[in-house]
């Protein structure tokens, strides 16, 4: 299965299916509370959640630009070094330290936004080009699309 993306074709990598509760609902994280935050730091602006957990398969491990799709419509484009680094230990299981001031604030906001489209019933899919020039390939792809999801 292909995506074309502006001029690249990109791979299917998996449908995002977010862990859930006995009772089939979504289960939500606020890994916050979990954080000793003994210099008092404030949340960042995505800090606060709620959030979700979710993997990717391993075999994904390649660098490159992967696209977040919803309902068939593009609304993120990042770079990476590792695809499945990158989402199994940063978009998709947020740190409780992320969730403050100097934490990753992006991974914060990317999940939360999965977390709630999924809650409305969206489907989220995930999908990958492999490049070595994966920085210059997300510039050009973020300056041309400027998508909804995007800083830009």
């Amino acid at each position: 299965m292909k995506l074309t993306i502006g001029q690249i074709n990109f791979q299917f990598v998996c449908h995002i299916a977010l862990e859930k509760e006995p009772d089939g609902t979504i289960r939500k994280y606020m890994p916050q509370d979990r954080y000793e935050n003994e210099k008092g730091l404030p949340l960042n602006n995505y800090g606060k959640g709620p959030f979700c957990k979710f993997k990717i398969p391993r075999e994904w491990g390649q660098s490159g630009v992967y696209a977040i799709v919803l309902n068939g419509v593009v609304k993120y484009v990042g770079e990476c070094v590792n695809l499945a680094s990158r989402y199994n230990m940063g978009y998709g299981n947020i740190s409780p330290r992320n969730c403050f001031i100097g934490g990753q604030e992006t991974n914060c906001r990317i999940n939360n936004l999965i977390y709630t489209v999924t809650q409305q019933g969206k489907e989220i899919d995930l999908w990958f080009f492999a490049t070595d020039e994966y920085k210059i390939t997300e510039e050009q792809l973020r300056s041309e699309m400027r998508l909804e999801w995007n800083r830009i």
